[in-house]
């Protein structure tokens, strides 16, 4: 073989190489690498339907189903599944189920419960409490989480399996994942505890932030009016002041800030984890009249 074929070969040999590496980081070979081919063929056809009355050159913006049909409905994929990670952890935050598990079908698709912790930060922690859609819940003991406690898909979300755990702790359907960590940085009336601690014993949900909206349609001119609100829950006040009758909460925040409330001031309150910091919430007051980075709560009588 003459070196003008050899260098031809070797030419053409590094040319394919390139075009599969640039092929490999294309979108559409991507999602084969996260998705099963039968979810794509399925949302494939959906997209073809989609062209018989739409115009080819808008199908690649979001635009083009928000704005008519008021969103896209790809039901075979789990892309609006989400869990909360919550608690004594450094971000509390909702985690897509697609991030967690990205090949919902795969075959023995799993994740151990401790690296999806240390993944978000948790490496020091002294239990987990894992709640279902259903209401179910577990709480287990940092010293039983071992890599043998697995997250595995189930249907749209994710589920709990472990071998060495009762089947009774293999949750399904999990959507909020609550941590208790070692430290205790928050005093209320006088005991450590922790938001993750808070957040598993008495929870109120209260309304916040409500707001009158309206809109005046294009259409036929009528005003439609509406509200808009949050819903936040958190450790009710009352609940965690052991010993009634007190008249008066000195408040104490990360900064060393002090606030008085009265009891009437303090009525319906919530301690609640709000952007990272725990925050005493009052409702039907502005976030200028909460709280934040609450670090000690003292009851005066």
């Amino acid at each position: 073989m003459t070196k003008r074929r050899i260098l031809l070969f070797a030419s053409v040999g590094l040319a394919l190489i390139v075009v599969g590496a640039l092929a490999a980081t294309a979108a559409p070979v991507q999602l084969l690498l996260h998705y099963p081919l039968p979810a794509l063929a399925a949302e494939a056809a959906t997209m073809n339907r989609c062209a018989e009355c739409h115009d080819l050159g808008q199908l690649h913006t979001c635009e083009a189903c928000h704005d008519e049909h008021g969103g896209a409905n790809v039901s075979s994929l789990p892309f609006n599944s989400l869990v909360l990670l919550t608690g004594d952890v450094p971000e509390e935050d909702y985690i897509p189920i697609e991030e967690v598990l990205p090949s919902h079908d795969g075959v023995r698709t799993h994740v151990t419960l401790l690296s999806f912790l240390a993944a978000h930060g948790v490496s020091d922690f002294e239990s987990v409490t894992l709640a279902s859609t259903d209401g179910g819940l577990v709480t287990i003991e940092r010293q039983y989480v071992t890599d043998e406690a697995l997250l595995l898909p189930h249907v749209d979300g994710m589920r709990l399996a472990a071998e060495n755990l009762h089947v009774s702790t293999w949750l399904k359907g999990i959507m909020r994942i609550v941590v208790v960590g070692a430290e205790k940085p928050l005093m209320i009336d006088g005991q450590a505890t922790s938001i993750g601690r808070l957040l598993l014993g008495p929870q109120l949900a209260v309304t916040v932030e409500q707001t009158d909206v309206m809109l005046k349609s294009e259409t036929d001119g009528q005003v439609r009016r509406g509200k808009t609100a949050a819903r936040l829950e958190g450790a009710p006040v009352t609940a965690l002041i052991a010993q009634p009758g007190w008249r008066a909460l000195t408040v104490r925040d990360a900064a060393g800030r002090e606030q008085t409330l009265t009891a009437e001031d303090a009525a319906g309150a919530v301690v609640a984890l709000v952007r990272g910091r725990a925050t005493l919430v009052r409702p039907g007051r502005g976030r200028g009249e909460w709280v934040a980075g609450v670090i000690e709560i003292k009851a005066e009588r």
